[in-house]
């Protein structure tokens, strides 16, 4: 798979939300002549001059980097700067991490990673907290990038990239030229912008940008700490097959009818990485993904062609195999944690969380959201019921239970909520939005056969569109006791209830 789009993305960006901010700090090492970091830029700086002490040291390579502290990113590039150092972007290096690599006397990708992966991410500067823009702190960092590009600083892709932000995510993205020459450096003025109507630099590259400064490839035998591990829905696949040829012709021989298919699955260590194949939970059937950017991206892909096989039912799925790694310990150990979460819970004592009561009072829900997922809700939806969070503790402690549907649940949950991935994707070409609307009623009519049981919907907060689009679908669909957790993962936390893994059987949507 290629990329994981819409719904998936969605759903995703949502979820992270409520999930805290990075609360470690960049692992750097030295290896050779090398330095490596990665991670989240923090208070980083001595990390940095201890590693620079070392004897020989003339490169550093940052590997894969989200960007964080603006005032670190400043120090170690200059002080880069300060001791020629080559730099290498291995990967995404964005944010606070392109500062740094901007200090290096010498620029240039790895091809460590593949090509969509390897760029560079510029923005401005904002609080990592609050994520408000912080306008006041532009000047230094336009000053810095105009320093180290020379004669070659665009005053206006430079500008744009730093003053032009809706949010935090705002970013210009700039590809290694040699694999990826004939994509146009981007930018786009918020996270939730269509790359459709980001603007691109036509003829622009970041060779003649002067972000990097030679064009080749360097070749990187990376850290065993810096190889990407296989890492599906937040954990890692530990537990390597030991003998992967049995188990693939015992998946074929009892997950598949047609010949090709068993032919595929015996052959799927032949496809590139990243992939996985994904079995139906209680019939013959099969999903399978390879050449994918990451281990996520492959187990998403084969649960999503293991949910819609053709001609047939939708069924829910499950990763078995991802890179060769046994994956069904993932589904073990969160179905566990569900027991054990549901028989913690207690009802908290406030009707209410994080203000989830708050606000929407303005805002209406005129059909479906098509874009911008991630902005406040209405206060309540027609033909269904906003609960608060003692409410739905209530519910789930109550004899009967509805049904519970998470539709971002990449890592932790709701007790005994099941996810179900895209639920909330919406289309504004109606003619595209079939597809999504009749994707999207065959996986909750899976999960949900009873129409009229309850089923309650949440996402990340009440600033999630994707919860709301799912209770809006699900009662054009038919049901008819449709609840709405307006609050979301952000409100259930803040009530110090207890939350379950989360591990994903169901996509309606990509």
């Amino acid at each position: 798979m290629k990329k994981m789009i819409t719904a998936t993305v969605v759903a995703f960006a949502a979820y992270a939300m409520y999930t805290p901010s990075y609360t470690h700090a960049m692992t750097v090492e030295v290896q050779g002549n090398q330095v490596f970091a990665t991670g989240p830029v923090e208070d980083d700086l001595r990390k940095f001059e201890e590693a620079f002490a070392k004897p020989g040291i003339d490169t550093v390579v940052f590997v894969n980097s989200p960007g964080g502290d603006l005032w670190t990113g400043l120090r170690v590039g200059r002080l880069i700067a300060e001791k020629g150092y080559k730099t290498v972007a291995a990967g995404s290096c964005v944010s606070a991490c392109s500062i740094m690599f901007m200090g290096g006397k010498q620029r240039q990708f790895s091809d460590a990673f593949r090509p969509n992966q390897t760029f560079i991410g510029i923005h401005g500067a904002h609080d990592k907290d609050t994520k408000s823009i912080n306008p006041a702190m532009q000047p230094q960092i336009f000053a810095f990038y105009k320093q180290h590009m020379n004669e070659k600083f665009n005053a206006q892709v430079m500008n744009q990239a730093l003053y032009e932000m809706e949010d935090s995510g705002s970013l210009l993205r700039v590809f290694d030229p040699v694999r990826s020459a004939k994509v146009a450096p981007f930018h786009c003025v918020s996270s939730q912008t269509p790359r459709d109507k980001c603007s691109k630099f036509e003829g622009a590259d970041a060779l003649n940008l002067g972000i990097i400064t030679l064009p080749d490839l360097l070749k990187l035998n990376l850290p065993a700490a810096f190889k990407p591990s296989n890492t599906i829905f937040g954990r890692e696949l530990l537990s390597e097959i030991p003998d992967l040829a049995a188990l693939l012709e015992e998946i074929a021989d009892t997950k598949c009818v047609l010949p090709a298919c068993k032919e595929n699955v015996k052959k799927i260590t032949e496809r590139s990485e990243h992939r996985a194949i994904a079995v139906a939970a209680s019939t013959t059937g099969l999903g399978l993904a390879n050449n994918s950017d990451t281990p996520l991206a492959a187990a998403v892909r084969a649960i999503y062609n293991c949910n819609h096989p053709s001609n047939q039912l939708p069924r829910t799925c499950e990763v078995k195999i991802v890179n060769g790694f046994d994956a069904t310990g993932i589904y073990r150990d969160a179905d566990a944690s569900h027991v054990k979460a549901l028989a913690e819970i207690k009802p908290p004592s406030d009707k209410f969380y994080a203000n989830e009561e708050y606000g929407g009072n303005f805002t209406k829900a005129d059909g479906l959201r098509t874009e911008k997922f991630v902005d406040i809700t209405p206060s309540a939806l027609d033909g269904v019921k906003t609960i608060g969070t003692q409410e739905l503790a209530r519910m789930i402690t109550s004899p009967q239970r509805p049904v519970i549907v998470d539709v971002a649940g990449f890592f932790d949950t709701i007790p005994g909520a099941v996810a179900v991935l895209g639920a909330g994707a919406a289309l504004a070409d109606a003619s595209k939005d079939a597809a999504v609307e009749k994707r999207t009623e065959a996986m909750l009519k899976t999960v949900a056969p009873d129409l009229g049981r309850a089923i309650v919907f949440f996402c990340a907060s009440r600033n999630c569109w994707t919860s709301a689009n799912a209770a809006m679908r699900a009662r054009k669909i038919g049901y008819t006791q449709i609840y709405w957790y307006r609050g979301g993962m952000e409100a259930w936390k803040a009530a110090s209830l207890p939350t379950a893994s989360g591990a994903v059987r169901a996509i309606a949507n990509l």
